[in-house]
């Protein structure tokens, strides 16, 4: 290839090379972040001798789209799986990327990694766990990254795609802000038929309901599919599904599945799936493949719960944490909400009227709907607002990501931070085993407080923000049983202890 020059952003430079400092996170970065990356001038993209002129586009404008989104030092760490991506096409004379050949594509590309001598998966430990888990390596990762955005000029529907990206879609969907989802993938369907049927349906289903029950159905989907590809391989569509099929199968999730306890909310998934098939296809025979009595019955739901000791030593840790993480913490426990209702509190969510504080919770999972606060816990949210809006500016969210504060604090995030605090300070449950925590499990604490005050059935499902009496009785159940009156001056010692770290927080240090 001749190395020439041409212009990009006003700026010449030779179109075999892109330098990290040519790049718009680059120079959309502070003065600080700069100084961190020490980019240095022998590292760049080498886009030199590939072995075609198509190629070396898409792997050129590739890397520029990659430069709009990701952060310098992100994309600094793609350069080395970039440049033996581009040694593997110069040594296998690869001269088209199409994301339909992706699976020969990743075979050739594992063969040259094995002659290489790198190994094909890559372990890392999890210290937040103290797991090894066993991952895809980066090389391969990033080729797929590769195929699926050569798919950007293919002309076709994101819907019709494999992968979907969902910020693709124009109407709004509804997701969970505090969970990052950002695909689906249809790939795991090996049969092609059924993969388009699925994804027809899905795409139905993307208009009205949750991602996450989305991706619950895509997933007992693909369960189903292994099963048929395994146990019936001449089944290509949904629509030659028989009551035997089923059966069949209904059989090996009850003796040979281990993947789950319970396949009860998977089966409700895979005939929301199944049906709308049928309906979609004019088929209404599809729905006898069902009857109600194929699915297990409710699994007794056992609530757990902290005891107050744990709560004690949970929160002295907690407050040494940052600053609004703590915050996030401490609301959450106080207002009962769940997780995903915590981190999604809006800065107007408090109002006054007849000189009391009400906050309006918008519930993910349900309902929106307001409740009278304590000024405490006001001020503890007014607190959480300011120290938003003097670091990022005006925000949608009270709790947003440092990096991106149109978005909330994600779970995942906050659930690392926390386990990597438990770990740290040794904090174990009563049988001495190391604490293993869920934020739900506050709620449930909340829960039980409730029933100890007298407080009638409905009033408990308004606090909490159900929409039924379905879920009081568990907390009432255990309410009764396990707390007993003699502990509930403790809890009231504990309660007392949040606020008076709320109260002190102005003279509290990070």
């Amino acid at each position: 290839m001749q190395l020439e020059l041409f212009q990009r952003n006003g700026v010449k430079k030779l179109e075999n090379k892109i330098h990290i400092y040519e790049l718009d996170c680059y120079k959309n970065a502070t003065e600080e972040q700069k100084k961190r990356m020490r980019v240095r001038k022998d590292r760049y993209f080498d886009l030199e001798g590939l072995p075609s002129e198509e190629v070396r586009k898409l792997l050129e404008d590739f890397v520029w789209e990659r430069g709009k989104k990701l952060a310098p030092s992100s994309l600094a760490s793609e350069i080395l799986y970039f440049n033996n991506i581009r040694n593997f096409l110069i040594e296998k004379n690869i001269k088209i990327l199409r994301y339909e050949d992706e699976n020969k594509i990743i075979l050739q590309l594992k063969s040259w990694m094995m002659e290489k001598g790198y190994a094909l998966t890559s372990k890392k430990y999890r210290s937040v766990y103290e797991i090894v888990a066993t991952e895809t390596p980066g090389i391969i990762k990033h080729m797929k990254k590769i195929l699926r955005y050569s798919q950007k000029d293919g002309g076709c529907l994101e819907q019709e795609r494999d992968v979907w990206e969902l910020d693709k879609f124009e109407f709004p969907l509804r997701s969970n802000p505090i969970k990052n989802v950002k695909t689906i993938n249809f790939k795991g369907i090996s049969q092609i038929t059924i993969r388009k049927e699925v994804k027809t349906v899905i795409f139905m289903h993307l208009k009205y309901m949750a991602i996450g029950s989305i991706m619950a159905e895509v997933v007992a989907t693909k369960r189903f599919c292994r099963y048929l590809e395994l146990r019936y391989p001449k089944i290509i569509s949904l629509l030659d599904l028989t009551r035997d099929i089923m059966e069949s199968y209904l059989i090996y999730l009850q003796t040979e599945a281990k993947e789950r306890k319970n396949y009860r909310s998977d089966l409700y998934g895979l005939r929301r799936v199944v049906e709308d098939v049928g309906n979609h296809y004019d088929r209404q025979d599809i729905k006898n493949l069902f009857i109600s009595t194929d699915f297990p019955s409710t699994p007794r739901y056992l609530f757990k719960f902290y005891s107050d000791e744990t709560i004690k030593k949970l929160n002295e840790n907690i407050f040494q944490m940052d600053e609004q993480i703590a915050r996030a913490l401490i609301l959450h426990q106080l207002l009962g909400t769940r997780i995903s209702d915590t981190l999604t509190l809006k800065t107007d969510c408090l109002s006054i009227r007849e000189n009391r504080y009400f906050i309006r919770i918008e519930q993910v999972k349900s309902i929106t709907f307001e409740k009278a606060i304590s000024d405490e816990i006001a001020q503890l949210i007014i607190k959480s607002i300011d120290y938003t809006e003097e670091h990022y500016g005006k925000t949608k969210y009270i709790f947003v990501k440092k990096d991106d504060p149109s978005k909330p604090f994600q779970y995942s995030m906050l659930q690392n931070r926390v386990m990597q605090m438990i770990r740290k300070n040794d904090i174990r449950d009563e049988n001495g085993e190391l604490l293993n925590f869920g934020t739900h499990t506050f709620r449930h604490c909340y829960g039980k407080k409730l029933t100890e005050m007298h407080i009638d059935d409905w009033m408990i499902a308004r606090l909490l923000g159900h929409k039924t009496l379905q879920s009081v009785h568990h907390y009432r159940k255990i309410g009764n049983k396990i707390m007993a009156d003699e502990t509930r001056a403790v809890r009231e010692k504990i309660d007392m202890i949040l606020m008076d770290v709320v109260k002190e927080w102005d003279g509290y240090e990070i």
